[in-house]
């Protein structure tokens, strides 16, 4: 509940001075100037009186003023309760509360909206639902969501550092260039990360110029670049999934269930927030039918039998899950107990801005993601249809996809070596076949 507190803008004056209202909520503080004015000598600030924060009694219109003082009161009580019920019980930043009481008090001007409330309101419309995804037209995810609100907290934070106003007009090639380096060598943020900032960055102001709040549009230029590397993040092969898979951990129930629950992700495709949610009613007959949390798709897949026997072994349940990050660092103690994760692997990335290799034993890298990159390389490399994984790993195009999965240039070979046996078995049998009807004749 927000409290609510009644003070003089100057308690000393000599004159009526304004009656300023301070709303406290959840480690909150707004300072909101009401249209009341009053002499001090008529003002009870003593927390004994009945009239504590009011007009004393000796006032002749300390009736008419209290009750207008009461009605402030209740209605920044209504606001704020309100837009808890609105809002998920989501607290509202003291700028957008600010909005409200400006807009119930009928003190609305038209104030220039500025890149970073817009970004906030995106952030805040994206929460709520309200806001849909432009191309998908579902709602925004919650980890979406997140990147949202880190990359506004660096640009505030460029902002504070820099001494500088974010403005739609300020961000052009100059405040590419500048944020860039902060975001390099200041933040040493990795090349992928920079380029996800830019990224929002650009989906903020296309949205504000598309309702007409942005006039600048030099974040459309060829050097407005969202800069990207590609990356080096591992897979499983088969064999090691199932070394995985047979490990003994019976004595170890918190691994036992985190290596279940992962193996589960290797033979389905899912990403860690639709597998970990997985449940019986999901499994229809032979399928597994659910939606996706991250894009509201629906997907169907067969269901392996691996995954049908890790179920059957939790009487028809699935592995509790826990949060995702307890869940990778539990992997990694999973990982380390197979022996063909023991080899060495060399990530070569960009951070800071200078090229960084770092060599790692595999299980090190184990990840909830891990299992659904070893899915889709998996199933690329026994000869599946690009177009059916896709329909299960959700990608919308067929390059997004070969530069999801992780192939090195030796499996590439070992692809196309595959290739040509088969293409030379089905030759073999359609010699023999021509030679049967030969013969026939």
């Amino acid at each position: 509940m927000a409290n609510i507190t009644f003070v003089l803008k100057e308690k000393e004056a000599g004159k009526a001075t304004p009656i300023v209202c301070y709303i406290r909520y959840k480690g909150q503080r707004i300072k909101y100037y009401t249209s009341e004015l009053i002499h001090p000598k008529h003002w009870e600030d003593r927390k004994q009186s009945k009239n504590y924060q009011r007009a004393k009694g000796s006032l002749t219109e300390a009736p008419e003023l209290n009750r207008r003082l009461d009605e402030i009161e209740r209605t920044v009580k209504n606001l704020y309760r309100e837009y808890l019920n609105d809002h998920s019980n989501e607290i509202p930043t003291p700028d957008k509360f600010k909005q409200l009481l400006d807009a119930e008090f009928n003190r609305v001007t038209t104030v220039k909206r500025e890149f970073i409330d817009f970004f906030q309101e995106i952030i805040d419309s994206s929460r709520n639902g309200t806001r849909l995804h432009p191309q998908t037209g579902k709602p925004i995810s919650p980890n979406t969501v997140k990147t949202y609100v880190t990359a506004l907290t660096h640009i505030q934070d460029f902002a504070e550092k820099t001494r500088r106003k974010i403005t739609f007009e300020s961000i052009d090639l100059d405040f590419y260039g500048d944020y860039t380096e902060y975001l390099i060598k200041t933040l040493k943020l990795a090349t992928n990360s920079v380029g996800k900032d830019i990224q929002i960055i650009k989906m903020v102001l296309t949205e504000a110029t598309e309702r007409g709040l942005n006039h600048s549009l030099a974040y459309k230029g060829k050097r407005f670049t969202v800069v990207r590397e590609k990356s080096d993040s591992i897979y499983l092969t088969e064999a090691e999934i199932k070394e995985i898979e047979e490990l003994d951990l019976t004595n170890n129930s918190r691994l036992e269930r985190v290596r279940d629950l992962f193996i589960i992700g290797c033979h389905t495709g899912l990403r860690y927030s639709d597998y970990s949610v997985l449940r019986p009613e999901h499994l229809q007959g032979d399928f597994i039918d659910i939606t996706q949390v991250k894009t509201g798709d629906p997907v169907v897949i067969p269901v392996h039998s691996t995954v049908r026997r890790i179920v059957e072994k939790y009487q028809g349940q699935l592995p509790k899950p826990i949060s995702n990050q307890k869940t990778n660092d539990y992997l990694k103690d999973v990982g380390k107990l197979a022996s063909s994760l023991e080899t060495a692997v060399t990530l070569e990335f960009t951070k800071g801005g200078l090229k960084v290799n770092e060599r790692y034993q595999k299980w090190e890298l184990l990840t909830t993601h891990t299992a659904r990159r070893s899915f889709a390389t998996n199933e690329y490399l026994a000869g599946t249809p690009t177009i059916t994984i896709m329909a299960i790993t959700g990608h919308r195009t067929e390059r997004a996809f070969l530069r999801y999965i992780k192939l090195t240039p030796k499996e590439h070979a070992k692809l196309l070596q595959l290739h040509w046996k088969e293409r030379a078995e089905h030759k073999k049998k359609e010699a023999r076949r021509d030679a049967g009807q030969l013969k026939s004749i």
